[in-house]
């Protein structure tokens, strides 16, 4: 089979790019040099939930004593505001397959973005608990990354599409993926659309 290849290093330009399409943007401090070693090649975005409404970046750049963080490189409050925690690998994926991923190997190869939501339930409709702003940011940003890298929306996908058999893994609940995908798609194609203004930025490296 081809193998399939994306953007090469780490991605140092999120808080940037994130900037760029008009999101509040806040850096982690230490995010540059935060991380479990260099990506390989970055072939998309996978998303997750916290599991909680209340998760906040420190916590995903700190990890749990059983996983070490960081666990995600980007945290998206409920708020809408994202916080750029790693620019390498993080522990957000673990064991999985997926068609354009080797297995059991997508920390190196996707960015991963924690939302704090509890994911409400594996069968909940689309956006239950998801608030506006919230749901708004994770479709800019998945739609900035992929731009960056030269990837479709189909290059986003959710934790349980890669670790769902292997992990049981549900997340993101609540976020019917092909919904999702279309409205990062159609945002990926309306990069020239006014942003609104970000609110003020706190930047910390």
């Amino acid at each position: 089979m081809r193998q399939v290849t994306g953007w090469t290093g780490d991605p140092v330009w999120l808080a940037d790019v994130l900037r760029a399409e008009g999101l509040p943007v806040v850096e982690y401090p230490g995010w540059l040099r935060r991380g479990h070693g260099d990506f390989r090649d970055i072939r998309g975005v996978m998303v997750h939930h916290t599991g909680s409404d209340h998760a906040t970046a420190a916590s995903i750049a700190g990890g749990h004593p059983d996983l070490p963080g960081p666990l995600s490189q980007l945290h998206i409050g409920r708020d809408g505001t994202v916080t750029t925690v790693a620019a390498g690998v993080a522990w957000h994926a673990g064991a999985g397959r997926h068609p354009w991923l080797p297995t059991n190997m997508a920390n190196w190869h996707t960015i991963g973005i924690e939302c704090a939501n509890s994911g409400t339930s594996p069968t909940a409709a689309h956006r239950t608990n998801w608030p506006d702003a919230q749901y708004a940011a994770l479709v800019r940003t998945c739609a900035a990354i992929s731009r960056r890298i030269g990837v479709s929306a189909a290059r986003t996908i959710a934790h349980r599409e890669y670790a769902g058999r292997a992990q049981g893994k549900w997340d993101p609940g609540a976020i019917d993926m092909e919904i999702l995908r279309r409205d990062i798609q159609v945002r990926i194609g309306s990069a020239d659309d006014p942003a609104p203004r970000p609110a003020p930025t706190q930047t910390q490296t």
